[in-house]
């Protein structure tokens, strides 16, 4: 169960990043504006992959004592909810981009990042008034269920990052590159 909600929020987390799979870029070499616009790309998903980074590690939890349960879990979640938070922070600063739709991009991001917040406060709220294991269980069970719902907010900033024009950037942005591999299917031939 626990590496299903990794898997699953991890998920949602980097769909939510904004890197894209658009067009192809008929540039080699950026110009001095473009490459201002790929650096700044880069802070964006870099601000993302702090809260994808957080989210990759499991919750440690001692799944045979109920209050340690409630506990490993509520500070698992705690930490995540912080990570967000500074993710949030980090690209408010980055709303004034060298893009003109840089904010427009950014705010959608945010936006998206609210959303993960949100889940996972309520859900640390749920866990912490919790005065039983199964209120405890019904808590994280009722997270899963709701992640599905951040797919749309990752479409959301999917579409946004190809209306802006930013899509040939993120593909030339380091930090979404790694992104984008991180999420990458392993080969099996």
């Amino acid at each position: 169960m626990r590496r299903t909600v990794i898997a699953l929020m991890t998920s949602c987390l980097l769909v939510v990043t904004a890197c894209s799979s658009g067009g192809s870029s008929t540039s080699t070499s950026p110009t001095a504006s473009e490459a201002d616009v790929v650096a700044w790309m880069d802070k964006v998903c870099g601000a993302v992959g702090g809260t994808v980074t957080a989210m990759s590690d499991e919750p440690n939890i001692d799944m045979s004592d109920p209050s340690k349960l409630k506990t490993g879990l509520s500070e698992w979640l705690g930490t995540k909810v912080g990570a967000v938070d500074k993710s949030i922070a980090d690209l408010k600063g980055l709303e004034n981009g060298p893009h003109p739709k840089s904010k427009e991009l950014v705010t959608a991001a945010e936006q998206g990042m609210g959303q993960i917040k949100t889940l996972l406060a309520d859900t640390k709220a749920k866990l912490d008034s919790a005065t039983d294991p199964t209120q405890v269980v019904s808590a994280f069970t009722d997270m899963i269920a709701k992640a599905a719902d951040l797919e749309k907010a990752g479409a959301d900033v999917q579409k946004k990052m190809d209306e802006t024009g930013l899509a040939d950037a993120s593909k030339k942005a380091a930090n979404c590159k790694a992104l984008e591999a991180s999420t990458a299917p392993t080969p099996t031939s």
